[in-house]
């Protein structure tokens, strides 16, 4: 893909709209999915979209949660349910304190895999709404934090270079770097808490 990337970003930009919407329903499906390809969706697409990136993704990633929400909600439910118990009793008197908090502090500090955040809210009988605004709020700092390491990336590949080590130097780079890593850092120090 490195060798052919200003002709991947030129047939993108020649094919916008249609680009965007492949791009948006490709991240739906990964997200509905579970599949381990979000980080690289993420970016690439902001590599290639620019800023318009931040807000397709973060409504693409809602939109394939808030579809396994409905489904752990209906007709999955019992699937779920069987095979969630642990780690429902885990969560349970703690959700129910705060939904909206709990849903919301998940996503901004991942505890726990980001599949597993869509499915227990919905046997927890939480409120799609609620749902739908803690994931959106939720997913938008680490989301952005992303799109800025796919932008920095873009400003290397456009000039021509490969990635390499040299690419630390770029401040559009280890800067992104650092607040995801500052995020991360945070996320594991509040789970040993908690464990």
């Amino acid at each position: 893909m490195l060798s052919h990337y200003a002709e991947f970003k030129r047939l993108a930009g020649d094919q916008f709209w249609w680009a965007l919407s492949l791009f948006f329903l490709s991240y739906v499906a990964s997200v509905s999915l579970s599949l381990p390809i979000a980080s690289f969706l993420t970016l690439t697409g902001s590599a290639v979209f620019g800023w318009v990136a931040l807000p397709t993704i973060v409504l693409a990633a809602t939109t394939g949660a808030f579809l396994v929400f409905i489904l752990a909600s209906t007709v999955a439910r019992e699937f779920f349910f069987s095979r969630a118990d642990v780690v429902l009793d885990r969560v349970r008197s703690v959700f129910a304190k705060s939904p909206i908090r709990w849903l919301l502090t998940m996503r901004l500090i991942p505890f726990f895999p980001f599949w597993l955040v869509n499915i227990l809210p919905a046997l927890l009988s939480m409120k799609s709404r609620d749902y739908l605004f803690a994931t959106l709020i939720g997913i938008l700092p680490g989301t952005a934090i992303y799109v800025a390491v796919g932008r920095g990336l873009d400003t290397i590949l456009t000039a021509g270079d490969e990635p390499d080590w040299n690419l630390l130097q770029s401040p559009e780079v280890w800067l992104p770097l650092v607040l995801l890593g500052s995020l991360t850092a945070v996320s594991a120090v509040l789970k040993s808490r908690h464990q």
